[in-house]
């Protein structure tokens, strides 16, 4: 293999004179430094006369360049001038036939166009039997292309997923930060399978901007380190941000020449970082079993070799331009992903454990519950026995009470008139009020036989009150309306009933009045009950207090039970008591 410098950009044949022997793979900074342009390579090999067809196999050309054989152009790449096309990572292979492939002397011509900066030259060319050539060709495109292809596609994948990841918990700063990065990465790999430095003007331009990316991708790395680690370190961080910051500027001011030792300068400070973040979280999970660094400690290992070996082939301590670091970074991604899963079975572990507690005191505080509800429930039952006595005793008061008053007053002042039959219809009186107390205790509200029309329960009550008012010197009058269809519940027509007696008895008792009316009136939906005497009277404030007797305390509850309004009106010679009941529409 010889090679020759060309004379300029454009020139369309080697010059005839300045061949030297080389070895590939060649880089021409070495032998010409500072040199970009065009160098040509030749080789030349004998042919068997028995012919057979042979493969040809360009493992690499830096960066653009056109191939020839016996004189015929095989290969061109679509630009030979700066913005020169990138084609420092794409093997090519041809089969070689006749006519193209002769007997006896062949030449094989290559044309390359670079730039000194990127390690311009020709890789290995490997000549033999097509099955070989093609194999050998398969291998250089899987390590030089797919795996760089499928680097940055789940590098894609996975910054998406933990972006959304991070959108959705905002707290997980680490994920965020964790997609940054990935993004980061993912323009700066692109250099690997790009072919055009687009947007840009030039190959140097590209460079700049690829080496901005690293430097950024290291600031970043950083600190998803310590975000992963639950940690912030300001100071740290800040000065990996200014020192990011300087070599962005630094690169993008630094002129063409220059910006080849600037660019290397930064991409050293980049790479380093890399490694220097992957050795100090290894070292972090090995001194502290609960790390989180523990789970991703083996890929990041795995990530520091690789960026180990491509800063080594970046100064050209190795002798290569096969760089791993972009192909191992699904590596640190895959790992990101099974600490994810873990995290997750972790989380789901928790989940079920608080469902198993929680069911255990949901059951405790339904035995809980249901103790309380048993209690609750004996309460109630307790409290209904005690209430339905009060009523009873209400009703035994108001009711059986009355009567005796009744008779007892009747008996002392005139106790030599009363004759055998008197006495016997008092007490048919007392049997027939007893009888109203059982029937209205004893139905419930839901009986379909429970309603009773008013008007029929309140004829014996207003003979028997008018009796005794009248065999006491009290004239008392009637005036009854539209209740002849009215039909109530026996507890209601109970409670009414009561009212009135008590109302009456009270009058009896205590008014020593010479008249009293009484009022029974149904006005639409209300029923009014009133009760007016011209006895002494009493102060309404004072029977309201707690020195109240027991027949106005009476008279209140009765009001309250069937949600009526009660009026109390007194002075000396006009006492009213008035009760306003209102009536479902069923009455």
């Amino acid at each position: 293999m010889e090679a020759v410098r060309g004379t300029g950009w454009n020139d369309t044949a080697p010059p005839a004179e300045g061949w030297v022997p080389v070895s590939l793979p060649d880089s021409w900074a070495t032998r010409w430094p500072d040199f970009d342009g065009v160098v040509w390579y030749r080789l030349t090999w004998e042919q068997p006369a028995q012919m057979a067809e042979s493969g040809l196999l360009l493992h690499y050309l830096n960066m653009a360049g056109e191939v020839s054989l016996n004189g015929v152009p095989i290969s061109r790449d679509d630009s030979l001038v700066e913005p020169l096309t990138r084609a420092w990572n794409t093997p090519r292979y041809w089969l070689l036939a006749p006519p193209l492939l002769k007997p006896g002397r062949n030449t094989l011509l290559v044309r390359v166009s670079g730039l000194f900066a990127y390690q311009a030259g020709l890789g290995p060319v490997s000549l033999g039997t097509p099955a070989a050539m093609q194999a050998e060709f398969d291998r250089e495109r899987i390590v030089r292309r797919d795996l760089q292809v499928l680097g940055l596609a789940v590098s894609a994948a996975v910054s998406a997923f933990f972006a959304a990841l991070w959108l959705l918990r905002r707290r997980e700063t680490a994920y965020g930060w964790f997609a940054a990065m990935s993004v980061l990465w993912l323009l700066f790999g692109y250099n690997q399978i790009a072919t055009s430095p687009w947007p840009f003007a030039s190959n140097h331009s590209w460079q700049a901007m690829n080496t901005t990316l690293l430097l950024l991708f290291g600031v970043a790395y950083i600190v998803f380190a310590l975000r992963f680690c639950q940690r912030r370190m300001p100071r740290l961080e800040a000065v990996a941000l200014l020192v990011a910051a300087a070599g962005v500027v630094d690169l993008w001011i630094a002129s063409g020449p220059d910006l080849t030792a600037h660019r290397a300068i930064w991409t050293l400070v980049g790479g380093l970082t890399v490694i220097v973040v992957n050795s100090s979280s290894i070292v972090h999970a090995l001194r502290h079993r609960d790390s989180p660094m523990r789970s991703l400690a083996p890929f990041m290992a795995v990530s520091a070799l690789t960026a180990g070996h491509d800063l080594l082939v970046f100064t050209q301590v190795i002798d290569s331009n096969t760089y791993y670091t972009t192909m191992s970074s699904y590596v640190l991604l895959l790992g990101m992903a099974l600490t994810q899963a873990a995290r997750f079975v972790q989380s789901l572990k928790r989940i079920e454990n608080f469902n198993n507690e929680l069911i255990e005191e949901v059951n405790a505080a339904k035995a809980e519950l249901a103790a309380t509800l048993a209690q609750q429930h004996a309460l109630e039952l307790t409290h209904a026995r005690i209430g339905e006595r009060v009523n009873l005793v209400s009703d035994l008061h108001d009711g059986l009470g009355g009567m005796l008053v009744g008779s007892i007053a009747t008996l002392e002042r005139r106790p030599e008139e009363l004759t055998a039959p008197q006495l016997l219809a008092m007490l048919k009186s007392l049997r027939d009020d007893l009888r109203l107390i059982i029937d209205a205790t004893g139905r419930g509200e839901g009986d379909g036989d429970g309603a009773r029309a008013f008007g029929e329960l309140l004829v014996p009550l207003r003979h028997r009150i008018s009796q005794l008012l009248d065999a006491n010197g009290i004239d008392c009058r009637w005036q009854v309306s539209g209740i002849d269809t009215l039909e109530l519940p026996p507890s209601h027509s109970l409670e009414l009933l009561r009212f009135l007696q008590e109302a009456l008895t009270n009058v009896l008792k205590h008014s020593a009045s010479q008249r009293v009316d009484v009022a029974v009136q149904r006005a639409g939906h209300e029923l009014h009950l009133s009760v007016r005497d011209d006895g002494r009277g009493f102060v309404v404030d004072e029977a309201g207090g707690k020195a109240a007797g027991t027949g106005l305390r009476s008279l209140r509850a009765r009001a309250r039970r069937l949600g009526a309004e009660l009026q109390l009106d007194s002075r000396p010679g006009d006492t009213h008591v008035a009760l306003r009941v209102p009536l479902a529409p069923a009455a």
